[in-house]
């Protein structure tokens, strides 16, 4: 593994599953994330004028907050020592699809939640704009970059054609007709997924997630592979002491070392460094935001929606400097059913209320259960990072001074996540706790 990461550089991935079942038993999923929903709306009528980048940007600044309370809620679900790794992106894929199909207050829940209400209100053509978003994850030459939808629905089982439509055009996801009464359409999603994720991503739906009863999966993966801009001299990582927390809480765990110039400034707000480590060719960048105090990652957290993380908010500047930072691999495991209910997506876990008759016509679907997998690894090349998501149906900031900046010193727990540089979408966002040990 480690020379295949080595090999690989950057390589990030994330899944989308969302399947629907019929409302009367309740369909019990899990991938990395898994979405079941009762029906979805008809669809808006798309768009002849492609979307801009200025479009997309937009989208992705509405759907920003969504990212950092997504984050934060998930945070909340672990203690303050547990390692965290989430694809908002993905989250957001998969449940901008569900609500291409969503009506009434389950529509309203989705938008809301989302922070898609105003953009919606601004953009008459929001599905079309969204859809381009997730669809312009490329690469450019320099990386490879890829995000994917599909669609699996139940043989004979009719779908609206609006949502079918809308579903194709704007968010690539091409219907495939399977029987999921037998296991093989089980393996069939399992395999797509295991091949797009260069075999980083298995078994996202387990056995028994799908049956009978299911009528669709929605996948959405993302999967990213690249260099450091400027790569840690392998020679030069060190076993040295991580702090957890206080200097009498430590453990020995894989240092960097690099001196080079880098992109850095001090977010007041959060009282905490925000240092950006480029890719190759910088349309994509990690970010690490490392608080002043050993302890202070639990404050930040709590604090991070009370701030833009849109470094053209932040002054920063670039500087010749000493960076330290964990090498670190971790996956993570989220069921996020009671995350999203309490973050107001209730409807759409209820077989009485969820309103998703834009997919077949009736309201005969909803989510059962949504699981998010996923996986990063961060070393001297650049990381390598993965992400599934599924659903089952049945503040100001201040420039560093002007004389040279301190050493970056990652030795305590911080925030990260990595970033589109064009679009200010977060792909990833993580909290790191306690890297492995040496």
């Amino acid at each position: 593994m480690e020379n295949e990461t080595r090999n690989s550089f950057v390589n990030i991935k994330a899944y989308l599953d969302l399947v629907l079942s019929c409302a009367l038993p309740f369909v019990a999923t899990t991938v990395f994330l898994v979405i079941c929903l009762y029906h979805i709306p008809t669809m808006a009528s798309i768009s002849k004028n492609p979307p801009t980048i200025g479009d997309q940007a937009k989208a992705a600044a509405a759907l920003q907050n969504f990212s950092v309370t997504l984050f934060q809620a998930v945070g909340k679900q672990y203690g303050p020592t547990d390692n965290v790794f989430i694809s908002p992106f993905s989250v957001a894929a998969v449940l901008s699809m569900v609500g291409v199909g969503a009506r009434g207050n389950t529509a309203l829940q989705l938008k809301k939640s989302m922070g898609l209400t105003n953009f919606e209100k601004e953009n008459e053509n929001s599905d079309t704009i969204i859809g381009s978003l997730i669809q312009s994850m490329k690469g450019d030459g320099n990386f490879t970059l890829e995000a994917a939808n599909q669609l699996y629905v139940a043989d004979k089982y009719q779908l609206v054609d609006d949502f079918q439509r809308n579903l194709k055009e704007n968010y690539g996801a091409e219907g495939q007709r399977v029987d999921f009464a037998v296991d093989a359409s089980r393996a069939k999603i399992n395999q797509w997924v295991e091949e797009f994720t260069q075999q980083k991503i298995k078994d996202l739906l387990p056995e028994g997630s799908v049956n009978d009863l299911t009528r669709l999966v929605l996948v959405n993966a993302i999967y990213f592979k690249g260099n450091w801009m400027r790569k840690f001299d392998s020679s030069l990582t060190l076993i040295e002491p991580f702090y957890l927390g206080s200097k009498d809480n430590r453990k020995d765990v894989n240092m960097m070392h690099i001196d080079a110039e880098f992109r850095t400034g001090f977010i007041e707000s959060l009282d905490a460094r925000l240092l950006e480590l480029p890719y190759v060719g910088r349309k994509l960048s990690m970010f690490i935001v490392l608080p002043n105090k050993m302890d202070g990652l639990p404050e930040l957290e709590a604090k991070l929606h009370e701030t833009s993380l849109d470094d053209s908010n932040v002054e920063m500047r670039s500087a010749k400097l000493h960076v330290s930072i964990p090498k670190f691999k971790l996956e993570a495991d989220v069921k996020l059913k009671d995350i999203l209910i309490n973050m107001g997506m209730s409807d759409i876990f209820d077989e009485k209320s969820a309103d998703f008759s834009g997919i077949s016509g009736e309201k005969d679907l909803y989510v059962s259960n949504i699981f998010h997998k996923s996986f990063i690894d961060v070393n001297e090349e650049g990381s390598e990072a993965a992400a599934a998501t599924g659903a089952v149906m049945m503040t100001r900031m201040m420039m560093l001074p002007v004389e040279p900046p301190a050493p970056f010193v990652a030795d305590h727990p911080f925030y990260y996540f990595i970033r589109d540089n064009t679009t200010k979408m977060i792909l990833f966002s993580g909290r790191l706790a306690q890297p492995p040990s040496s």
